[in-house]
């Protein structure tokens, strides 16, 4: 797997997608606009509604750049889609060697995240380190406060 790969499911890449191209066609319409209305009051040196419109212009512009960026490393991946092991749709039962705390994951493409319910990211360093794992192994991640030590319990497809 890239580290630079970010995995969508189909729903998530037309949604990227249909973001994409509002922000490059109503948004853009709309923040011209703005900025015509804004210039017909004159100076713009002391015009906030034109900084407010440039800024706004600014930034549609910064997240349709960053959009981009991210659909071109955009993976559509389908729930179940890896025969053995660890993959999207999988939900992780796993023991902290350390605490002993049980907790269970479940592994889902990036667009559908959900920490509140332990729906994590396949392209997570946490999902990148379970990736080809077996039930019964045990595996170490290093993160910023240390090594973490896991056993998978069990794995749900």
């Amino acid at each position: 797997m890239n580290n630079n790969e970010i995995f969508l499911s189909k729903e998530g890449l037309k949604n990227l997608k249909e973001e994409i191209k509002h922000l490059e066609a109503a948004k853009r319409k709309e923040i011209q606009e703005d900025i015509s209305r804004a210039l017909e009051y004159g100076d713009i040196s002391e015009n906030a509604e034109y900084n407010i419109a440039s800024e706004a212009q600014r930034m549609n512009e910064i997240n349709i750049v960053r959009l981009k960026q991210k659909l071109s490393r955009a993976k559509v991946v389908e729930e179940n889609c890896y025969s053995e092991g660890i993959g999207i749709g999988t939900t992780l039962k796993l023991k902290n060697l350390g605490s002993g705390e049980e907790i269970e994951y479940i592994f889902v493409p990036d667009d559908q995240i959900d920490f509140t319910h332990n729906k994590i990211s396949i392209s997570s360093p946490l999902g990148r380190a379970f990736l080809g794992h077996q039930e019964g192994e045990e595996v170490e991640i290093e993160v910023p406060i240390g090594i973490l030590r896991y056993k998978i319990l069990k794995i749900l497809k």
